[in-house]
């Protein structure tokens, strides 16, 4: 008697520890980490799917998506398959068209054979396992740049696999890419256990989306003036009217870039300091920009320099950084219009001294310019760490 009521009073401390602790999950604020970064995308790039349209990976940028690899074999011939299908397809595929929670996810598979009629095969493929949504696009496209990565243990579009044959190690994988173009996730989906974390893990990386995605109120920087006489009766500081060269010759002037958010630095092509990581950060922001494939956005960067920072010379140092200049402007001109427009328009130093690196006084600062040619915001352009923050601060401006 004295031992089944022990064994009882056991039994009730188990199931009243379980019950404890469930109640204080549901109750309580659950705290969820971040998914590792593996790697992330530097360019967007063109698949062509089994219908012959060119979709540009631009298109996804406000997708969740899984890319892999197939075999238009499977699952009838289980050797040459990259994963279980039918796995798949009860694990993701089944939640993806059913859960409206996953809507924002999608998945994109390339087949690894090349025959003369891989779309018909695709097409067959897709028919015999009743594959129908558009939120599994497949493609006869081999290379998928996401594989193209390093992660822990080498490439894996370069790394043969030596476990099934198959020419690439990137064939038996499955990654995860967020919104932001960067892999959050990588399975070897030949196995069922790696399958079934994919789901887990994409709820985990909608749960952090929501956390972090919060709206951003960029102060107005200058001097705001009081004018009764309008609607609204505050002026604020805006920047005025220029016009200068860029490093192809062209004449920009301020109404080139209406109605576009512009990154604004100023430097000098002989800066021994600040002004080479600047343009370093500049060109990384750029690349994140462009692989977003964000549009209304201009870099612009003034030379406080002129006199020899002529339009050859701002060429000669594009080339030097690799600039994209679809975007990006190297400005120079008239020494004291741009110092005006630096210390009246930018609200930055601008000035020769002898005693400052270089022989010239100029701000480290990158300034962000909203569509109404209003100042947004200041960042030291030498921290490498406010690279995403001006990225966020870009986007929530457009």
């Amino acid at each position: 008697m004295i031992l089944r009521r022990k064994g009882f009073l056991l039994l009730g401390l188990i199931f009243g520890g379980f019950l404890a602790s469930l109640g204080f999950l549901l109750l309580g604020d659950t705290e969820y980490k971040s998914q590792p970064v593996f790697g992330s995308l530097s360019s967007s790039f063109n698949i062509v799917d089994y219908n012959s349209d060119t979709i540009s990976s631009c298109e996804w940028n406000d997708k969740i998506v899984l890319y892999n690899f197939l075999s238009i074999d499977c699952p009838t011939d289980f050797d040459k398959c990259p994963f279980r299908l039918e796995w798949f397809k009860i694990k993701i595929y089944n939640e993806l068209i059913d859960n409206t929670g996953f809507d924002d996810v999608i998945v994109v598979t390339s087949f690894i054979e090349s025959p003369e009629d891989i779309n018909k095969r695709i097409k067959e493929f897709r028919d015999y396992n009743e594959i129908n949504s558009d939120k599994w696009i497949m493609t006869s496209t081999k290379y998928i740049p996401y594989f193209d990565n390093e992660f822990t243990k080498g490439n894996p579009w370069t790394k043969p696999d030596t476990m099934f044959g198959f020419d690439r190690q990137a064939h038996l994988m499955t990654l995860l890419v967020d919104k932001k173009q960067q892999i959050r996730g990588k399975y070897f989906t030949y196995n069922f256990g790696e399958i079934r974390r994919i789901t887990k893990e994409i709820s985990l990386l909608l749960k952090e989306e929501k956390q972090s995605s919060k709206k951003y109120n960029l102060p107005i920087f200058g001097n705001k003036e009081f004018e009764p006489s309008i609607d609204r009766d505050t002026l604020y500081h805006v920047i005025p009217n220029w016009s200068f060269l860029n490093q192809n010759g062209n004449s920009k002037s301020s109404k080139d870039f209406k109605n576009k958010v512009r990154l604004v630095d100023f430097f000098f092509t002989s800066c021994p300091t600040i002004c080479p990581k600047m343009t370093v950060n500049m060109k990384k922001i750029q690349q994140l920009i462009n692989t977003d494939c964000l549009n209304n956005i201009e870099l612009l960067s003034f030379t406080v320099d002129p006199s020899r920072d002529s339009v050859e010379k701002l060429k000669e140092y594009c080339t030097t950084y690799n600039v994209d200049s679809k975007n990006w402007n190297m400005l120079t001109g008239d020494q004291n219009s741009i110092y005006e427009l630096g210390v009246n328009g930018f609200l930055v130093p601008n000035q020769e001294d002898a005693l400052a690196p270089g022989g010239f006084l100029h701000s480290e600062k990158m300034i962000l310019i909203d569509k109404k040619n209003r100042i947004r915001g200041y960042y030291d352009g030498t921290d490498s760490l406010n690279i995403p923050i001006i990225v966020q601060h870009i986007k929530s401006l457009l």
